[in-house]
């Protein structure tokens, strides 16, 4: 064992309290592959990610490969996130996603097992747990965040209340009405499935054997040494990655289809087109009125005169006028573009004596998040934040204007044609290929092709190289994607599809030049047709799809239409230069 592993170990063995936050191993572990910081982060956290996993495992080598693919994660992904000061929850998560995983690739396995005549009439032992025993990790993970994490920290880590009320930067009041809140929240949930609550033992002592494997295993994932991860722990550490990973692809995807909707792509505009609009779009009547939750359930009182919006020193108006011109000074330049885009969306859409209401809004809202797999509450807080927006302003400023150009678009379109539909049935459930790849910036294009040479023939040098390219969500899984269609959606074809339709189990592509660069596929095995599906069953199911897939071609399209007739033309102009308040005038005596 090396000295530094061993030096580690024996720390972890001794119970070390190493005075560092979890941010800090962490960051230590990054810059200088620090073992005895990654040793302690197992020391403390190891107990409850084990009891997570034997909960679903039980004491089985299957749980002990959750238990380290559940660090193995947090190797992946601790470049890209930003951590706070203890990782317990997420990891906690992570466990339960991990070890829930793990479970149903044992159930199928078994299953399978089932089916083969045994060689023996010997009875095999059931390791096997009751299913009870993992109630309490399902509904636990089904609460808020806001009271699991507390639960997590006090009830299952053992954190006193000053240390966990630190970390999760809340005073320790609110930490235990929140802690309060979500036993109550708890029992009710397991009162509903006939078990009572029980935190006690529920974190688990780590055998010293495999936290040491836990720390070789993390060494060799951030150095990236292939093949020496075992291979069951790599499955259940690249599936937990990759599902993430398309998480965040999914949000990725649904916010650029949406990016013109805020004013930051194709609406983002410099002309200024010298006619003005044939008809001011003010006085038409707002197309969503406020009549619904949050900013949609906010009844704006009619205004009539130069009433004031506050009075100061008794009698001094502070007038809508000066607030106005005080609010354009200081996000005008920001919000013209979005507020002027939004309301050509709204003129065309009302031209047509059409309406949606806050219902409708917060309907397809919800959709989306559903579609990310998250609640309103995840989706404000994990993917909205890197936008910009509230959940109310995304609301206004992309989901209603979205619903309204996809209501003009589909009134515009031909209807969905059998062609069409069987397309998509062969991209759905027809023959695919499970392939990797490995990406190249247009600015290496001598090293794409240097490498091109050194990997079409070996395979240790596609793995090393996929490991080692330059895009992170693809080096974390080793260039791994999801299976490419024999037959693509649309018709849209393009070069890296003609370059992989035909590949065949261990052949390699053609190095592609793309828009943004060079890629090259690697097929590892050919996904048969699912012969199980009809096409006649999954007409319904397949139809929206398409309609969808439309949208997202044909939004943009209709958008600029509407630009180009609308022809608006600005009439603001900017400064910055810094205003000082001017003093309002006295009041009259």
């Amino acid at each position: 064992m090396p000295a530094s592993l061993l030096h580690a170990v024996s720390r972890l063995a001794a119970g070390a309290d190493d005075p560092r936050t979890d941010a800090h191993l962490v960051a230590a572990f990054l810059k200088s592959t620090d073992q005895a910081a990654f040793a302690e982060l197992v020391r403390r956290h190891g107990p409850t990610v084990l009891g997570v996993c034997r909960r679903f495992l039980g004491a089985t080598p299957d749980a002990e490969d959750a238990f380290q693919a559940t660090f193995l994660v947090l190797v992946n992904r601790a470049r890209g996130t930003e951590w706070r000061e203890s990782l317990g929850p997420w990891l906690y998560g992570v466990a339960f996603r991990v070890a829930r995983r793990a479970r149903s690739t044992r159930a199928k396995r078994l299953a399978n097992e089932r089916q083969v005549p045994a060689m023996s009439d010997q009875p095999v032992p059931s390791s096997e747990p009751d299913d009870a025993s993992a109630v309490l990790d399902e509904e636990l993970a089904a609460l808020p965040a806001i009271y699991r994490q507390p639960l997590i920290l006090c009830e299952i880590q053992g954190t006193s209340r000053r240390v966990a009320a630190q970390e999760l930067g809340l005073s320790e009041g609110t930490l235990s009405s929140r802690l309060a809140r979500g036993r109550k929240m708890l029992r009710a949930r397991l009162d509903r499935r006939g078990l009572a609550p029980v935190t006690a033992g529920l974190a688990l002592a780590v055998p010293a054997s495999l936290a040491t494997a836990t720390v070789r295993n993390a060494v060799h994932t951030l150095t990236r040494t292939a093949g020496a991860v075992p291979a069951g722990v790599l499955f259940l550490t690249e599936g937990a990655v990759k599902s993430m990973i398309v998480k965040w692809k999914l949000a990725g995807a649904m916010i650029a289809a949406c990016v013109g909707l805020t004013g930051l792509g194709a609406w983002q505009t410099s002309a200024q087109p010298p006619t003005a609009p044939n008809q001011p779009v003010a006085a038409l009547p707002p197309a969503l009125p406020p009549d619904k939750p949050a900013a949609l359930e906010k009844k704006i009182p009619a205004v009539s005169g130069p009433e004031p919006i506050a009075t100061i020193f008794g009698d001094v108006p502070v007038t809508r006028e000066a607030f106005a011109d005080h609010l354009i000074r200081r996000y005008g330049k920001k919000e013209l573009d979005l507020f002027v885009n939004t309301q050509i969306i709204a003129h065309a859409f009302g031209r047509r004596d059409w309406k949606i209401t806050g219902d409708d809004v917060l309907a397809a809202l919800d959709e989306d998040c559903k579609s990310l797999g998250m609640t309103r509450a995840q989706f404000a807080k994990d993917v909205l934040p890197r936008q910009g927006k509230t959940l109310d302003e995304w609301a206004e400023d992309v989901v209603a204007p979205r619903l309204m150009l996809a209501r003009l678009c589909n009134a515009k379109s031909p209807p969905v044609t059998e062609a069409e539909l069987r397309r998509a049935f062969d991209a759905k459930y027809g023959e695919k290929i499970s392939c990797r790849v490995i990406t190249w910036t247009k600015d290496k294009g001598a090293e794409a092709r240097k490498a091109y040479e050194e990997i079409r023939e070996n395979e240790n040098a596609f793995e090393d190289h996929a490991r080692r390219q330059s895009e992170p969500t693809l080096a974390a899984v080793g260039g791994r994607v999801a299976p490419i269609p024999r037959t693509p959606a649309t018709n849209g074809d393009n070069d890296t599809h003609r370059a992989t339709a035909k590949l065949q189990a261990g052949e390699i592509s053609p190095l592609v030049v793309t828009k943004t660069g060079f890629i090259v596929v690697k097929c590892d095995r050919v996904i048969p047709a699912d012969k199980s599906k009809s096409f006649e069953a999954e007409k319904p199911m397949l139809l929206p799809e398409v309609v969808n897939a439309r949208l997202e071609k044909e939004i943009p399209k209709l958008f600029d239409e509407l630009k180009r007739e609308a022809k608006p033309k600005y009439h603001l102009t900017f400064t910055d230069a810094m205003i000082l308040p001017k003093p309002l005038p006295a009041p009259k005596k």
